[in-house]
């Protein structure tokens, strides 16, 4: 697994990770909360010592320093004494004792720090005290090695007495001697520990005993990460969803046609404004991935001049009629007639995602217009036969193929593979099957599943388009490259401030005038509510006159071209590379505001290469794309 995959996985069970993370912090809380905080004090004593000087070494002698003195029944009487208690066994504290020789090292431990600290000090005084009392049992110890040595030296004495040769008590008395001679330095310097010992690091507090607060959490917070991302990976071995799209292609064994980026952020930004993000000038990373699909679609089927296409599903949680509708008005803007079917008579969407131009227009079956230029809606009647044994009637079949001989592309809508067998059915009269599936919400079974099906039923499945991606900063730069900011999408979209508060019945014209300057004439241009704005180009020549004159003919639509055009040498006289006076370029867009429109319905923007609505007035020279 690589980093990002790890990331990836990580934040794929963020809420694993979150879940473990509050867990673990608030079992930490609770501990802190029921702990029974213990305190520790501690006093050191630091025992006396001294150097004996007799013999021919030195030897140092000290207190002995046996730590279970410090517990010892008559320390702790004394100590319980100075704390004000009769018994030792009512002292609410713990007393223990280390020493290294020198110094004696007591502990108490409480769980109020104040009695802590008075016990340690308690014992350490009381220690200080019994000392004396050692070091004469130390002595003591002393003079009767010094009985018995002297026993033995008189023994040796007598025996020189009788034998003044005897090889053994002469020795015996040398060694005597010295050991004698010692054993009395030892006791003179245990005759000068006085004190015998002293406090030197009296207990001034008690500390707390075990991990603080602050380290606690810490502690919890980490070993919450840990098992939040344990979650994650476990999560991830046993989830079987597809995690991207070359996965979704393996599975498949199908080729990738387009990533829809940011599929249902653009699904809730059309349902919110009311138009197709395909249909309006901003451009957006699920557009671009939306014009990157049909020109796969295009390539893959092989480019015919009238094609048949199927937009079908893995699984229900795709919004494949969505991307029909943006996949099918992409093809209209592009200046191809486009007939959209709503075939997915199960659970049809398409009506309500391509309304009618006009408002009041009810929902019914049959082929009608939409508000994108050059694209139909055909939704399939109701013959009340499961929708399956409809489908796969001849009379549906002939219909499809009426429709491919009435527009360049046709795009079916149909229901999901494996909900039914509408989608194999359709697949049959279509020139190829574009399948959506969606990353992190579709299983890798039932995607092979569903691809599979489509071959054993000899369906052309052309690719597929994998929805649930996140494009990088990249994808986004590139999907936005040279495209209009939101300021300029807004200022594109038809509506106008004052049109969004009047009524169903209210028609608001918009007139567009241009002050004329040198070399312009004014042009004025009145639209009707419902015809579709529309970018008109007048080329007028500065005077139409002296431009005829200077080598100019007037075409037959009554325009003013060049004379030179198809081959025409221009007026005797003149080379035909001589410069001529240009015309001047006058832009004029007219904007018609809409009427109020009903809520959560999807109103594509008009486009520039849009023709007018039928029935509708006809702007000069406007042409709709299937009269190019």
């Amino acid at each position: 697994m690589t980093v990002r995959e790890f990331l990836r996985t990580v934040w794929d069970g963020k809420w694993y990770v979150l879940a473990a993370v509050v867990i673990v912090v608030f079992a930490a809380l609770v501990y802190l909360n029921r702990q029974v905080t213990t305190y520790q004090a501690t006093a050191t004593v630091t025992l006396a010592t001294s150097d004996s000087g007799s013999g021919e070494s030195d030897t140092t002698v000290s207190v002995n320093s046996d730590p279970t003195i410090v517990t010892s029944p008559e320390v702790s009487q004394a100590a319980a004494k100075k704390l004000g208690v009769s018994d030792p066994s009512q002292i609410d504290a713990t007393v223990s004792a280390s020493s290294d020789g020198t110094t004696t090292t007591i502990q108490a431990e409480s769980g109020d720090p104040a009695t802590a600290t008075a016990v340690a000090n308690a014992f350490a005084s009381a220690y200080v005290g019994y000392l004396p009392k050692v070091v004469d049992e130390q002595v003591a110890t002393i003079d009767q090695r010094l009985d018995v040595l002297s026993a033995q030296l008189d023994d040796a004495n007598s025996t020189l007495k009788s034998h003044p040769n005897d090889p053994i008590a002469g020795p015996t008395k040398t060694a005597i001697t010295k050991q004698i001679s010692a054993y009395t330095g030892q006791k003179v310097s245990y005759a000068s520990l006085d004190p015998a010992g002293q406090v030197t690091g009296p207990a001034g507090g008690a500390m707390p005993l075990g991990l603080g607060t602050p380290t606690v959490l810490a502690l919890s917070l980490l070993a919450g990460l840990a098992a939040g991302v344990g979650l994650a990976l476990a999560r991830r071995a046993v989830d079987f969803r597809l995690r991207d799209s070359a996965q979704a292609g393996e599975v498949a064994h199908a080729p990738v046609l387009a990533e829809l980026d940011g599929v249902r952020r653009a699904l809730r930004q059309a349902e919110h404004h009311g138009r197709l993000p395909v249909a309006t000038r901003f451009a957006t990373p699920y557009t671009e991935s939306i014009r990157e699909l049909r020109t796969a679609v295009q390539v893959g089927i092989g480019h015919p001049e009238s094609m048949v296409v199927v937009v079908t599903a893995s699984d229900p949680s795709v919004p494949k009629a969505f991307v029909a509708a943006n996949l099918a008005a992409s093809w209209a803007l592009s200046g191809r007639s486009t007939i959209a079917v709503s075939a997915d008579l199960r659970r049809p969407e398409l009506d309500d995602i391509l309304p009618a131009p006009g408002e009041a227009e009810e929902k019914s079956a049959g082929l009608r217009s939409t508000q994108v230029a050059g694209l139909q809606l055909f939704a399939l009647p109701d013959q009340g036969l499961d929708p399956a044994d409809y489908l796969a009637t001849s009379q549906v079949r002939d219909l499809i193929e009426s429709l491919r001989d009435d527009a360049d592309v046709v795009v079916i809508d149909a229901p999901p593979v494996l909900a039914a067998a509408d989608a194999a059915i359709l697949g049959n009269y279509a020139d190829g099957v574009v399948l959506v599936t969606n990353v992190g919400r579709t299983d890798e079974a039932v995607l092979a599943a569903a691809a599979q099906r489509l071959r054993v039923n000899n369906v052309p499945l052309t690719g597929l388009a994998v929805a649930g991606v996140t494009s990088s900063r990249r994808m986004t730069y590139a999907a936005t490259y040279g495209t209009l900011n939101e300021a300029d999408h807004d200022a594109e979209t038809p509506e106008a401030p004052a049109a969004r508060h009047q009524g169903p019945g209210d028609v608001a014209n918009t007139v567009a005038t241009l002050v004329p300057s040198e070399g312009e004439t004014e042009v004025e241009n009145t639209t009707d509510a419902e015809t579709p704005p529309e970018r008109v180009t007048v080329r007028q020549p500065v005077n139409p006159s002296e431009a005829v004159e200077s080598g100019s003919r007037k075409l037959p639509d009554g325009r003013v071209g060049d004379a030179t055009r198809d081959g025409d040498a221009g007026p005797p006289g003149i080379h035909p590379s001589a410069p001529r006076a240009r015309p001047a370029v006058t832009s004029i867009r007219t904007v018609a505001p809409t009427t109020m429109r009903a809520p959560n319905r999807i109103r594509p923007a008009w486009s520039p290469v849009q023709s007018p609505v039928p029935g509708g007035p006809d702007p000069a020279g406007a042409s709709s794309p299937g009269e190019e």
